[in-house]
């Protein structure tokens, strides 16, 4: 927990931003840091149309091509040295050659301004402009004060023959004062660009001024052109400005501006401001209305429309009615915004209203923090769950309120580590540490910290959340899983002791009855008996392995030993098995195998377990005269799964507790009804088994009284193994080893010993016998023995020491453990040990038989 605290307390702050207002949970606050500086103008916070910056970037490629065009196309001309026959039929007036490299070099150097331009794009846009600044300059100052300089002879002779320019000019082959003046103030607003001066709280940019005065003397000539008045286009008289050079150096005046959008007058005109809808209706709208009246009367005069004098009337009176009507259209517009804004005002308003109360009614403590640490704002589930009202906590440091004593040291190094580098490992996580209240008292909170987005200043919004009921809410499930894993070991060690304890005085029994039946000594009614306990025995035994099965089943400990197999050996052993119980009730038992790949790899004893699970129940819950059919097939659409199915004529069940009787204690969805006898837990055992294979089994039924069907559905089906055979039957009479083996036997409860020794003897075997380790050691003290049966539960020890004491002797011995403990881990633990078997009790005499006899052969 104090890891997981310094590490929370070294990261809480993040990247810096730039400063500004303090906005709160509705409520404005004194920032307890400095601000940067403010912007310049409330113009700067008014944002700009959405596609403002797309339209001014192709408004600046259309100036820098229309120049490039015009200017370079002259220019052309020029080098040609004379005007080519084509145009001249067409009328075509050349620009002066000065003219056209001012053009081209102000249209190279407004490309270069484009975007955001490098350190040697800067420097060449600002050369390049030296260019139409000089020409403009010069030319503006001889014509100004009636010099000649030559700047119209400087790069070329003034005219070219059959240019149709100079008819139309005063003065051939200079060129006029418009373009002059437009030239030297557009390449002052090129050479400003990004230049400014600072102007009190603002600054002052050069280069929009010098670019709407370039547009004016340009503008003028298009008006003259336009509305017909020669005067116009040549200033005092001077030479008359052509129409194409007009129009290039309009477009790259309104180019510059268009470069940068972000200063006025083009962002008071591309704001979403109502100063710029009304700036958006008004300048072209008024342009085009008085061009259009100027046009309009100067052409009603040419046709004796309109008489001397009555041309400005009309131009008054018209222009004012339009004017009137353009300025309706504006304020709609406007209003139209106002009422947007108004709305949308209104909604942020209430969505900060909305906001506010979901901050005062949260359960969870929200504040914000700047980057020194200091609390700028908290909300009142921050005072319930701290103790601190907000007014003694704005400004204050957050650690000193907040956080234990031992860790704010850590606090502070982080928080400085973090203003510094903007990282922090805990930023967007969720951690839980110990926080203090007002009162000194320590608990448990739920922290998560996230920088706040969009935020004029370096913020960082907390989350806390009380955990305190939750954590012990969590120790109380903590100890109650504890105590049901108690419970669980505890009800498994008593199973597994019960299982020892009711299989231990077994054991005799079975091994008297087994040899008593085989007896030829004793009449037969009494060896009829003796099969009839011994049936009964083994079924008890099953019933304890039953229950360990089950208990190994929800310990999730049941395992398999897998090898080759053939399922239909294994169906009909254990049809072999079933088939005396069958016949006493006069049950026909068929066998139908079809199943092309009956082979597979998996465990047989477990597989077999599961066949003779399914054809007892069918035994037993069929009634006398009826039949079960075992029958096999190949899956059509899977080759490599093998069907099963065992059908009877039987009790059957509701098709609806289909899935129950696989439930443990269940008996065909019967709930407490035991009569047939059972404990319920074959098929719960046997779904378990057919997991662990990776297959399926179900049964089903059409009815009470209509018999039923389990079908086993196993995958990876193989063909058949050569030489793989089922184990087999228990009462299969096996040859013993062809010498006598000399063994010790060690068990501690004399029934079972004295049965057990007194059978080896009478199959050949020397036994040496001992009911306890130190009897087992000193009974082979100085003697030799090959194999040794030693019960695991001693009384001055177990098997486990007995066999490690005798195999640090010698270890040329064979070992089998007998125990009433069968779980895996007690097999485990034996084999681990040095034992070669581990036999459960009770044990039969024919299975110590084969045992023994495979030990032999495996010497």
């Amino acid at each position: 927990m104090n890891q997981t605290t310094e590490k929370l307390l070294t990261s809480s702050a993040g990247t810096n931003v730039r400063c500004g207002p303090t906005k709160t949970f509705g409520r404005n606050v004194a920032s307890p840091m400095p601000f940067s500086v403010p912007p310049s103008s409330a113009d700067e916070a008014v944002p700009l149309l959405p596609n403002a910056r797309p339209i001014c970037a192709w408004a600046l490629w259309i100036a820098v091509a229309l120049g490039l065009v015009l200017g370079g196309s002259n220019l052309f001309v020029w080098l040609l040295g004379a005007v080519p026959a084509l145009f001249r039929e067409h009328g075509l007036m050349v620009m002066r050659m000065n003219t056209a490299i001012a053009i081209t070099t102000a249209a190279l150097s407004l490309a270069c301004w484009s975007g955001s331009p490098g350190r040697v794009r800067t420097q060449c846009a600002r050369c390049l402009a030296m260019v139409p600044l000089l020409i403009g300059a010069l030319t503006s100052l001889q014509d100004l004060a009636a010099l000649d300089f030559h700047i119209d002879t400087l790069f070329a002779p003034g005219t070219i023959p059959g240019d149709l320019a100079n008819v139309h000019v005063h003065h051939a082959g200079r060129m006029s004062l418009n373009a002059a003046l437009s030239l030297t103030f557009l390449g002052l607003a090129l050479a400003s660009v990004d230049t400014s001066v600072p102007l009190g709280k603002r600054r002052l940019c050069f280069a929009p001024g010098m670019a709407l005065a370039a547009a004016l003397p340009s503008t003028l000539g298009l008006v003259g052109y336009l509305l017909g008045i020669p005067r116009f286009t040549g200033i005092l008289r001077s030479t008359n400005i052509l129409l194409h050079a007009a129009a290039a150096l309009l477009a790259l005046a309104l180019g510059v501006l268009a470069a940068r959008p972000n200063l006025p007058p083009m962002r008071r005109i591309l704001s979403t401001a109502a100063d710029g809808v009304l700036l958006r209706w008004m300048l072209p709208g008024s342009v085009a209305l008085f061009l259009m009246l100027g046009w309009l009367i100067g052409r009603g005069r040419a046709l004796g429309l309109v008489a001397s004098g009555e041309g400005t009337a009309l131009m008054l009176y018209s222009g004012m009615i339009l004017l009137f009507g353009l300025l309706i259209a504006a304020s709609r517009a406007v209003a139209r915004q106002e009422n947007r804004a108004r709305v949308a005002g209104h909604a942020l308003r209430e969505g900060e209203a909305r906001s506010r109360a979901i901050l005062d009614t949260a359960l969870d403590a929200v504040l914000l923090m700047d980057s020194e640490g200091l609390v700028v704002d908290w909300n009142p589930a921050a005072e319930r769950i701290f103790g601190w009202s907000r007014a003694e906590v704005i400004g204050r440091s957050l650690g000193d309120r907040i956080i234990p004593e031992e860790l704010r040291a850590a606090h502070s190094r982080g928080l400085a580590h973090l203003t510094k580098t903007g990282e922090g490992p805990i930023l967007g996580q969720r951690l839980e540490l110990t926080a203090l209240r007002r009162d000194g008292t320590r608990f448990p909170i739920e922290l998560s910290v996230n920088p706040l987005p969009r935020a004029e200043r370096t913020l960082f919004v907390g989350f806390v959340r009380d955990i305190t009921e939750r954590q012990a809410a969590d120790e109380k499930l903590r100890s109650a899983k504890e105590a049901a894993e108690a419970a669980s070991r505890a009800k498994d060690n008593f199973v597994a002791a019960l299982s020892h304890e009711l299989r231990t005085p077994l054991a005799p029994v079975l091994l008297s009855a087994a040899s008593l039946r085989n007896d030829p000594r004793l009449p037969a009614d009494v060896c009829e008996q003796m099969a009839m306990m011994e049936r009964s025995i083994g079924l008890e035994a099953r019933l304890i392995d039953d229950l360990l099965d089950l208990t190994r089943i929800s310990r999730g400990k049941l395992s398999l030993r897998t090898e080759s197999l053939e399922v239909h050996s294994l169906l009909s052993y254990a049809a072999d098995i079933v088939r005396d119980d069958a016949r006493g009730k006069n049950i026909a038992v068929a066998l139908e195998f079809t199943a092309v790949r009956c082979g597979m790899h998996g465990d047989p004893a477990r597989l077999q377990q599961v066949f003779w699970n399914l054809l007892k129940n069918a035994v037993k819950f069929t009634p006398a005269g009826g039949r079960i059919l075992v029958k096999t097939r190949d899956e059509e659409k899977e080759k490599t799964r093998l069907i099963i199915e065992v059908s009877d004529s039987g009790l059957g069940f509701e098709p609806e507790v289909a899935e129950q009787i696989f439930q443990p204690f269940e008996q065909a969805g019967r709930e407490g009804d035991h009569r047939l006898g059972g404990l319920g837990l074959g098929l719960a055992i046997a779904r378990a088994i057919v997991d662990l294979h990776g297959g399926h089994i179900r049964a089903h039924s059409a009815g009470v009284g209509l018999g039923s069907t389990f079908t086993v559905e196993l995958p990876g089906a193989t063909l058949p193994p050569a030489g793989v055979h089922p184990p087999p039957p228990s009462d299969a009479s096996e040859p013993m080893p062809s010498a006598p083996r000399r063994i010790l036997l060690v068990e501690d409860h004399e029934a079972t010993l004295q049965v057990l020794s007194r059978l080896l003897r009478r199959a050949g075997h020397d036994v040496i016998t001992a009911s306890s380790v130190t009897a087992a050691l000193a009974a082979v003290d100085g003697q030799t023995f090959d194999t040794l049966i030693s019960d695991l539960g001693l009384p001055d020890g177990t098997g486990v020491d007995l066999i490690t004491a005798l195999r640090a002797r010698r270890a040329d011995f064979r070992a089998i453990a007998l125990s009433g403990y069968g779980m895996e881990d007690d097999m485990q633990r034996t084999r681990a040990a040095g034992f070669d078997e581990h036999l459960v009790k009770p044990v039969d005499f024919e299975q110590l038989r084969r045992t023994l006899s495979k030990l032999v052969t495996a010497s």
